[in-house]
């Protein structure tokens, strides 16, 4: 066998047994605490405000296009919000 490849191997052989498949330890879940969710909730709401004020400084396509854009994207985090908060409110009642 060549060099290199024996090497590796035995070094995998090692490794193997430093640190066997069956002790891996799993990450935590993620715990998610109602007070993260508010802050969260009042975060993109405060984002949707800003959204829906912005106004492009143009008066041409382009700055239609911009507003437009703005607009969708506040609507689409506006429904984020109401489905979050209609799924927390059916947990809760």
């Amino acid at each position: 066998m060549d060099e290199p490849f024996k090497q590796m191997r035995e070094f995998l052989m090692v490794m193997e047994d430093l640190n066997p498949h069956d002790t891996v330890e799993q990450p935590e879940p993620l715990i998610e605490s109602p007070s993260t969710d508010v802050t969260l909730v009042q975060e993109l709401a405060d984002v949707v405000f800003k959204l829906r004020a912005f106004m492009e400084s143009s008066n041409d396509e382009y700055a239609l296009g911009v507003e437009t854009g703005m607009q969708r994207a506040a609507d689409m985090i506006e429904n984020a919000i109401r489905r979050h908060t209609d799924r927390q409110g059916d947990e809760l009642g």
